[in-house]
This record gives structure tokens, sequence and C-alpha cells, in this order.
């Protein structure tokens, strides 16, 4: 049990028994001076007593006068019962079944004292715990509680009025501390982060699960039933809820659907998913440009975490040699910017294999790859270009062509996000010629005015048409991913720009 559930059951529990014991006292008092009364409301000037036809109908019941006269002695074994009866109400209090308040296997996590499930009726039951514990230890010594309830019953109505009172008091408290702590904690996350990402189904939902240290895995640990700072898993283990010293966003996360792991920092997710066909230098200029972030990271004193082995220092490493992306559903790369200034943002960078876009290729509709991005790059090799234009195509009679793969991609992303003919994407779309660090292409592309005007001249303007048809907002790029003339980076913090003030600002 944690502090916070000790505090609460220490304070309706504590100030519960303490009106009871004094109960007890006065009633063992009037009891040896033969008044035959159970002091129920000690606090109250001179007290409520039970009629005396009442105790007349009980001492007969049970067999034992407690009258004055010569039968006075029967007083004392009255007393010592009553003080067993009183002790089984208290020990109640203290039994497990009180102190158990373990969440379900589906989120199991400590509830609070005053917000479990039927909190009121499991309060009232505190002081009849006794029963169950005596039941859950070997059932036999249930006989003993079961014998003594008359001189239980008393006491315990008399705890149960006091704990009623007491813990509604309490309840209210807790839930108006609630209720600000969770309204205060759900406008910072609405502002800063709004949603996560998975980097494996690609969904996103408003927070992930996450996983304690012990393997349990818990809802997102928010101020509610479970805590307001902070929220124990059953194994007592302490997992704060709320935003305020850090160490909550650096929590290992699962996502809810997929059940994948994963870690989310509290960051807002800016998802880049990058098209184009077989060879255009999609993973190479990712590698490069997050390289160049890395870089530029450091020189305006933000961090860069980088999370995934396919954007790492050894993939940066061997960009060089990188080879072709596997088709199929693939693992997003993700890397994690921030400062003292800058909250922390999350970039999301979706490497998809050129072969899904062939338009001879059975489709697999990759749903979640495009329904939340917030840019797209769209990569074409110059080369490419530049030998279909000469009827020299790379791969003999081939479909791969950098128009039939946009096309191929248009189809999906329409499909996916319902879009009609006369719709609009506003996702920023950065067309980008690559393999500018290639003498050959950075002279024959520089020739021209502009990336637009080279894919006129040899034969693709229908690139623009349908990029500029289907996006509201192009930009045409050249870039070199190899060699000291690095420029990936250019199409990507032009998307994070676009979407993120704070960042052009820190960053770009």
């Amino acid at each position: 049990m944690n502090k916070t559930n000790q505090a609460l059951m220490g304070t309706v529990i504590g100030v519960a028994s303490v009106y009871v014991a004094l109960s007890f006292v006065l009633t063992l008092s009037n009891i040896n001076g033969g008044t035959n009364s159970i002091e129920a409301f000690p606090l109250f000037g001179d007290g409520i007593t039970i009629p005396e036809s009442l105790h007349d109908a009980f001492w007969g019941l049970i067999g034992i006068y407690t009258g004055g006269g010569e039968e006075g002695g029967n007083a004392y074994l009255t007393m010592f019962l009553f003080a067993i009866g009183f002790v089984l109400v208290v020990a109640g209090c203290a039994s497990k079944p009180t102190r158990n308040l373990k969440g379900k296997e589906d989120d199991p996590q400590e509830y609070l004292f005053t917000h479990r499930p039927k909190a009121f009726l499991f309060c009232m039951m505190i002081p009849w715990n006794i029963f169950v514990a005596a039941w859950d230890m070997k059932k036999a010594p249930v006989i003993l509680p079961i014998i003594l309830l008359p001189f239980m019953l008393p006491f315990a109505l008399i705890m149960d009025l006091v704990l009623a009172v007491v813990f509604l008091i309490v309840w209210a408290v807790m839930t108006v501390r609630i209720k600000v702590a969770a309204s205060k904690d759900l406008a910072e996350y609405e502002k800063e982060t709004q949603y996560a990402i998975c980097p494996k189904c690609k969904r996103n939902f408003s927070r992930p699960n996450i996983k304690c240290r012990c393997g349990l895995i818990l809802s997102y640990p928010v101020p509610n039933r479970y805590g307001v700072k902070y929220h124990t898993c059953n194994w007592n283990h302490k997992i704060p809820s709320t935003s305020a010293d850090g160490i909550r966003s650096k929590l290992p996360s699962v996502c809810p659907y997929c059940k994948g792991e994963m870690f989310t920092h509290e960051a807002k997710p800016l998802v880049i998913s990058m098209v184009g066909s077989v060879g255009s230098g999609k993973t190479t200029m990712m590698i490069s440009a997050v390289e160049s972030m890395a870089t530029m990271a450091k020189e305006k004193g933000v961090v860069c975490e980088i999370m995934t082995d396919g954007i790492s220092l050894n993939a940066q490493r061997t960009k060089a040699r990188v080879p072709p992306t596997e088709a199929g559903e693939l693992d997003s790369e993700y890397l994690f910017l921030r400062s003292r200034d800058l909250h922390e943002k999350q970039v999301v960078i979706n490497d998809i294999s050129g072969i899904e876009f062939q338009p001879d290729k059975e489709k697999i509709l990759f749903e979640e790859y495009y329904r939340y991005n917030d840019g797209i790059i769209f990569a074409i090799n110059p080369l490419e270009v530049m030998a279909l234009h000469h009827s020299q195509s790379p791969t003999k009679g081939s479909k791969n062509t950098p128009v039939a793969t946009l096309e191929s991609f248009y189809h999906m992303y329409t499909e996916i996000n319902g879009y009609g003919p006369a719709i609009k994407s506003t996702v920023p779309l950065a067309v980008v010629l690559t393999k500018m660090d290639d003498p050959k292409v950075r002279s024959v592309v520089n020739a021209e005015a502009s990336p637009v005007e080279f894919l006129n001249r040899y034969g693709h303007r229908m690139i623009a048409e349908i990029a500029r048809s289907a996006f509201g907002n192009v930009k045409f790029f050249k870039i070199a991913s190899l060699g000291d003339d690095n420029t990936a980076m250019e199409p990507f913090a032009w998307i994070l720009s676009e979407n993120d003030p704070d960042l052009k600002r820190r960053m770009f």
C-alpha cells in the first residue's frame, strides 16, 4: 500500500476507531456502574443510550444479566465479552481485506482508498472484515466472530456511522484534487503533445500504456482514481502520474493496439513518410538527413536522441552502402529533439520500399502509413529520369518509373483518406531530386533553372502536374546525400518547419 492510501485510510479509520474506542470505554463504565447502557454517541452531551427495555431483551437473549444486586458479578463477564467484540471490530480495520486495494488483471495498479470500485460499500464493510479475514485463513476461525457477534454489533454499527461521515468528507476532498490535477495535466498534454504514434503498427492514440519495471502493463499514469501525484502497481512500485518532474515522460511505453514497446517521451510526433521507386535514394537521404539534423541540433544547443537502428550512428557510418529497403510493413525510424526552451518533439520517418508502389504489384494498403502524416517526401532518381528520356530504362520493360510510382502512390493515398478528385491534401509534399553528389547528375540538373524545369525537359512534366493537383503545399528540392555537400536535410527541415513553428524557430 502506498503512502497516499496509508494517509487516507489512517484518516478515515483512525477517526472512526478513536470514536468507537471512546464509546467502548464509556460503555464499560456504564456496565460496571450498573447503568446497562451502550454509549453510541459519547461526544454529544450525555450521550444517547439504548432504551432499558431493549437492553433487558438483549441481555436475556444472551443469558446474562448485568444489573446490580447479587448477580452484579456477571458485569465483569459482559465487559470481557464486549472487550473481545471491540477487539474483533478493530482487527477488521487492520485485516487484509481492508488493505487490499489492488487493481484487476487488465490494469494491475493500486486504487485510491476513496476511489476504488464500490468504495463506499467497501468502507462500510471495514468493521465486518474480520469475518472475511477469518474465512480466508482456514474457514473454521470464522466461528469465533459469529459467536461473539452480539458483542461486536454495537461497536461495528457505531463505526459504520462514523466511517460514512468521514469517508464522504475525504472522498469529496480527493475528488476535487483529482479533477484539478487531471484538468491541468490534460491541458498541458493537449497543448504540447496531442497524441502518440506507434512506430510498429503506425496507429495514433491519445496515450499509450506503460510498462512498469516489474513487467506489468498499466494504463498511462494520469491523475485519476489510481492516484494524484503518483500511482502504484500491484507490486508496490511507484510510478509518477504528472509531468512535473519529467520522469513520467521517460517511462517505457506499450502500444494499446499491437502491444509493441516504444518510447513517446510525451513529445509531439511529427510524421514524415517517404515515397519513391526502387533505387531512388530514399534510405540514404533519410540517414544523411538525420546525421545533419543531429549535427545542427548540437550546434543549436538542442539534444538529439536517436532511438532506432536504421538511423543510428552505425547506419550513418555505412550510409554509402545501404542495402535496398525490404518490402512489407517496416517499423518507423524515430528520434527526439528537446532543449530547455523547446518542448520535446518526436520526428518519425516511414521509409517504404519502392516495390510497394509498382503498378503491377498486388497492393497491400498500409493505411496507417498515410493516414497520420505531417509531410511526404517523393524521391526521384535523376539518372532514371535521364535514362528513360533516352529510352535506356535501367530495367528493360519495367513499369517502376517515377511517374508510375507517383500515380500508384496517389491512388493509394486518396483511397485511404477518402479524397475525391477535386480535393487537395493539406499535407506538405516535397518532391526531391536525389543523387546530386554524382557529378554527372549535378552537371545536368544544375544546367536547368529549377528541378521542375529539369523534369519538364526530360519528359516528366506529369510529376509536377500530379503533385500540384493532389497537394496544396508542394515544394521541389535537389539534394546530395553523400560527400561534404550534404543537403539531404532540406526537405525534412521544410516539412518540420511547416508543421511546428517552435521547432522552426529553435532549429531551422
